[in-house]
């Protein structure tokens, strides 16, 4: 059985409603591991894991809501037995030859010994079973030790969480996912701010099984091993499709814009059926012709509901580092057939309200938007 502490990120910054957030964290941290509900506890403003299969430990990388955790081993909160096992820990690691440094602290400040003795009685025990010297400024090990009333936790190494909100603090909210780089890093950011996140992803095939079938199957799963997402919504492109076939060539600039209308109408009825309160979009402001300032806001007003765009002030190599680190690049460079991708080669830079609305009339966008969602296949992840 292995012992891991984890330390909480933010979480330590609310007030009343903080206890809500540090059982929403031990359920993530339940979920993503496995593990009974009796593995979990919380002491004095971080968690205990116990851990039977240390394989998983790196997993916690990927729970939003820590800062850093670290595998520890326990003893009594005394004095004593405290320096005794943090030599035992230190004969193993130091060596003569480093530098060392001890950081004590107290979680529980009514125990009889201050930070400060813990360190000093410490120190001398290590000093004099490996010879090391103490360098507190740039020490080559560290021995951190964590005391609290029921144990102390004593360790050499912290490795670091992701930072942010539990999942399932910040509400529910539905990610348009094109199978592009923009909508993978907008979905994980609103993620790591504590929304439960899903997906909504418009296609080009006749059938939906073929969608699961492509990268889409493997961006879904890959990313919501991360989010903690639970399903994806499959929406066909054809009805659009086949009422735009009659258009007016002067109206094909316009066609991006009014698909992209319906791509937030149809998210907004899925999101009133199943508990959205918002839609996400991977927007970045100039990146494309279709992301202008006049066309995001031609979007936003086909619909009441929020639409959320964390990318906004992002650039494209720093989104592509993004989806990088969370080692999806691979995967999202694979050959897809977009919807937007086949619309229009050269869309409306600034998209003229009336003319969008006027098309929309002629090819009945409500009738489109029903076909649509009556087509809509949910995919459980």
């Amino acid at each position: 059985m292995t012992t891991i502490l984890v330390r909480y990120a933010e979480i330590g910054l609310k007030g009343k409603n903080r206890r809500d957030f540090e059982h929403r964290l031990m359920a993530n941290i339940q979920t993503k591991l496995g593990l009974a509900k009796s593995n979990l506890k919380l002491e004095n403003k971080q968690i205990i894991v116990s851990l039977t299969n240390r394989s998983k430990l790196n997993q916690l990388k990927q729970v939003f809501g820590i800062a850093w955790f670290a595998p520890v081993q326990a003893c009594p909160s005394q004095l004593l037995a405290i320096s005794k096992l943090a030599g035992k820990i230190a004969k193993a690691e130091i060596k003569s030859t480093h530098a060392f440094a001890i950081r004590a602290s107290r979680a529980d400040k009514q125990l009889s010994f201050t930070s400060q003795d813990i360190a000093e009685k410490v120190g001398e025990a290590v000093r004099k079973l490996t010879s090391a010297k103490v360098d507190l400024s740039r020490p080559d090990k560290t021995v951190y030790i964590s005391a609290s009333k029921a144990q102390t936790y004593i360790f050499t190494q912290k490795l670091p969480g992701p930072g942010g909100l539990p999942i399932g603090s910040s509400g529910k909210v539905l990610s348009l996912l094109s199978g592009g780089f923009d909508s993978i890093a907008a979905s994980y950011l609103l993620a790591k701010r504590g929304a439960s996140v899903d997906f909504l992803h418009f296609h080009v095939f006749p059938k939906a099984a073929k969608v699961m079938q492509t990268k889409i199957k493997a961006i879904t799963h890959q990313l919501s091993a991360i989010t903690l997402s639970q399903q994806l919504f499959l929406a066909s492109y054809l009805p659009f499709q086949m009422a735009i076939l009659d258009l007016d060539k002067r109206h094909e600039k316009h066609e991006l814009v009014v698909f992209r209308r319906l791509m937030v109408r149809v998210g907004e009825v899925l999101a009133q059926k199943h508990g959205y309160q918002a839609l996400v979009l991977g927007d970045s402001l100039g990146q494309v012709a279709s992301q202008t300032m006049e066309n995001i806001i031609a979007v936003d007003q086909a619909v009441n509901l929020p639409i959320f765009r964390p990318l906004i002030g992002l650039d494209k190599q720093e989104i592509i580092d993004l989806v990088r680190k969370l080692n999806l690049e691979k995967t999202t460079n694979q050959p897809y057939k977009d919807c937007c991708s086949i619309i229009s080669s050269h869309p409306a830079t600034k998209a003229n309200l009336k003319k969008v609305e006027l098309i929309e009339k002629q090819i009945n966008i409500q009738k489109i938007t029903h076909e649509t969602l009556k087509q809509i296949q949910i995919i459980n992840l």
